[in-house]
């Protein structure tokens, strides 16, 4: 009877997730149409610019904190009020700190042109940031609703943000970044109530000790995390130097459309990784994998395939015919999409084992590609080559990672046959 009673709860879990991502997705396929129809490609390459390197900012000041949170939370709920006063102590500061100098250098990263906007809108890092560990103490206590409810929220930034900038007259890019802030600011307090409703704030505080605990988790996984947004974000944020604002805009495109397809990835790497850090053995966990890819599977194979077969009606019906070009790179992304699903599944389940840098190997041979093969296929092949490498990229990951998970599984086997052998 609890094997039926956690199956139904199981189905619950990755339903919900499901349903709010696909609500997320659709939020962000209407924010991506109103940047590309109130834009155009030009000033959508330059929107997206900002937008890339803010989240690469955002991961690179967060240190593996809020995974931290996650796990650290689902395994000791009773120091929730520690593990949250402490990790958005530690978030504000490195904010901070990031924060100055991204401020210096926003016109050489960036160029002059998208500076000013790009500075203002670097205000969103410490928002992001935060947002971020709230979201994933949700997660690790299992409070599914609250999770989805924050998500919601954030993306919903994007449409009200490119809608306030839409009232007020002729969209500008500064304009619509200013309009996206100020409502994941607004999401921010929203994130910090639901919160407070689990954690009381009166137990929030500061701990030595819980830092170190934390930062100790964290780094483990931070090479990782970073490593996973550069292989999906490194594409884009080349394109900056390597090519025309307009075929970033167009690139860009081709991103969101096929990032749909992860939406859904994303619900059932979320439930695993949740319900694999409460399990309480290790087959326990390796069961969540087998599970959560199969799952994945499911779903997004089926959605892949039709996708890229409406992929140049839906692309020049909805973001525009000046955006055609998108057609061909979108679904080659789509193919990378299934990979990058099942990476983010699997690294989930290494990282609620236990094991937070076990990821960061097969994570950074995929990165070692995108960097090495991005500047020289640029240049010749421009944004359909940088669709090709982002593929190559992700289907590295994915064997790396499944030669880590074949490893610990024949640790496993010798640990469990140790014993009997000495007996």
């Amino acid at each position: 009877m609890s094997v039926l009673v956690d199956q139904d709860s199981r189905n619950k879990t990755v339903a919900l997730s499901t349903a709010t991502n696909v609500v997320c997705m659709g939020m962000a396929g209407v924010a991506s149409m109103l940047a590309a129809r109130l834009l155009g490609p030009q000033g959508r390459g330059q929107f997206a610019a900002i937008v890339v390197w803010a989240s690469l900012a955002s991961t690179l000041g967060d240190l593996g904190i809020s995974q931290s949170c996650s796990y650290y939370i689902a395994r000791h709920r009773r120091e929730a009020g520690a593990i949250a006063g402490t990790a958005i102590a530690l978030n504000l500061a490195c904010a901070a700190v990031l924060l100055a100098l991204l401020q210096l250098f926003a016109g050489r990263i960036l160029g002059n042109e998208v500076a000013g906007s790009a500075r203002f809108y670097l205000f969103s890092v410490p928002v992001s940031m935060t947002v971020s560990s709230l979201t994933n103490m949700m997660l690790g206590l299992g409070y599914f609703g609250r999770f989805n409810l924050i998500k919601t929220v954030q993306a919903a930034a994007y449409v009200a943000g490119f809608g306030s900038a839409w009232a007020k007259g002729p969209a500008q890019v500064g304009g619509a970044l200013a309009g996206i802030l100020f409502f994941q600011s607004a999401g921010g307090l929203i994130a910090l109530y639901c919160a407070a409703t689990v954690i009381r704030l009166e137990t929030w505080r500061v701990s030595v000790a819980m830092a170190r605990e934390l930062l100790s988790y964290g780094v483990r996984t931070y090479a990782g995390n970073l490593c996973w947004l550069a292989n999906g974000r490194l594409d884009q944020a080349l394109l900056v130097w390597f090519a025309p604002m307009r075929e970033l805009g167009i690139y860009a495109v081709a991103v969101s459309y096929s990032g749909l397809l992860f939406g859904v990835a994303g619900a059932v790497a979320t439930a695993a990784f949740s319900r694999a850090a409460r399990a309480a053995s290790g087959m326990a966990r390796r069961q969540e994998l087998t599970r959560g890819l199969g799952l994945l599977a499911v779903l997004t194979l089926p959605l892949a395939t039709g996708m890229a077969l409406l992929a140049r009606f839906a692309i020049t019906t909805v973001y525009g015919v000046a955006f055609s070009d998108a057609c061909q790179p979108a679904c080659i992304l789509l193919l990378g999409g299934l990979f990058l699903g099942a990476n983010y599944v699997a690294s989930n389940c290494l990282r609620a084992d236990g094991r937070p840098g076990a990821p960061v190997v097969a994570e950074a041979g995929g990165l070692i590609i995108t960097v090495l093969a991005l500047p020289f296929v640029l240049p010749r092949w421009g944004i359909t080559g940088a669709a090709w490498v982002s593929v190559t990229s992700y289907a590295a990951t994915a064997a790396g990672l499944a030669v880590l998970w074949m490893l610990h599984d024949r640790r496993t086997a010798r640990e469990r046959h140790s014993p009997l052998e000495a007996s």
